[in-house]
């Protein structure tokens, strides 16, 4: 495998939010949660579910927690609640668009609980849901099932594995530098998926 190759590693995760102040960690978990929110809405417009645009609310009430220091703005124990509920189980219809939304709205319920626990497991829970959707939207595309070192390493190799892999090294690399402005601007201009791709996921069982 070549060195420049991307790979998730939860204790490296883990040990680079470890060292990074509260505020950043969050920053960290809200980037995630962002890139994934056009996945989330594809879906929820597609189950006409009347909420499309609500986890973004959500989001954006999140940054401003995070940007200004005060959480004490919004209700978040009842916010969490209001995410929790949102999440499509597996009785919902919908293919890998499903599949995503669900670790869109998973990822920012993690966001959400870096207000309420600072813990670093908490971010890295919410960086980890944006790399399973590219995982299983990679898996699901090429019919690729890794169990076998030579697959894995097919399979990590993917273009959306390895984009999703470069953003969350990419936003480390802006929080160590304290470019917390920075990284929002690159996390909603930068979705998880393009409109192109979330169109073709759609018809992805």
């Amino acid at each position: 495998m070549a060195d420049s190759t991307f790979s998730y590693d939860k204790q490296f995760q883990l040990s680079a939010l470890a060292a990074l102040p509260p505020a950043a960690r969050q920053a960290c978990a809200a980037a995630a949660a962002t890139r994934l929110m056009p996945a989330c809405e594809r879906f929820a417009s597609m189950r006409s579910t009347g909420k499309e645009g609500r986890a973004r609310e959500i989001v954006a009430e999140l940054w401003q927690a995070i940007l200004t220091g005060d959480a004490g703005q919004q209700p978040w124990p009842a916010i969490l609640d209001e995410v929790m509920a949102m999440i499509p189980g597996p009785e919902v219809e919908g293919g890998l668009l499903a599949q995503i939304a669900e670790d869109a709205l998973a990822s920012l319920a993690y966001a959400i609980r870096c207000l309420l626990v600072d813990e670093p497991s908490q971010a890295e829970w919410a960086v980890a849901r944006e790399y399973d959707s590219a995982d299983q939207a990679a898996i699901r595309l090429t019919g690729v099932v890794p169990d076998t070192p030579k697959k894995e390493a097919r399979l990590l190799a993917h273009p959306l594995i390895q984009r999703a892999l470069g953003r969350q090294r990419a936003d480390l690399a802006l929080l160590r530098q304290g470019d917390v402005a920075e990284l929002l601007r690159q996390a909603v201009a930068n979705p998880s998926f393009s409109e192109h791709e979330l169109e073709g996921f759609s018809s992805v069982k």
